[in-house]
């Protein structure tokens, strides 16, 4: 059970980074590069967090 949750915590994690990317490309486009740069480097981050998630939730594997 908890294979499950880890894996649809991952997905939902990838999920929210592509957001933090999708504002990221928009706050480029309005030529904001601050905001851009700190979304980015959120956006990373939460990739990472699902990264080690999916990675907990192979290794639960039964």
């Amino acid at each position: 059970m908890r294979r499950h949750f880890f894996e649809v915590l991952a997905l939902l994690l990838f999920g929210g980074s592509m957001l933090f990317f999708y504002e990221c490309a928009s706050y480029l486009a309005k030529r904001d590069y601050v905001a851009s740069i700190i979304l980015l480097t959120i956006g990373c981050s939460v990739i990472a967090v699902g990264k080690e998630l999916a990675r907990l939730a192979l290794v639960q594997k039964e």
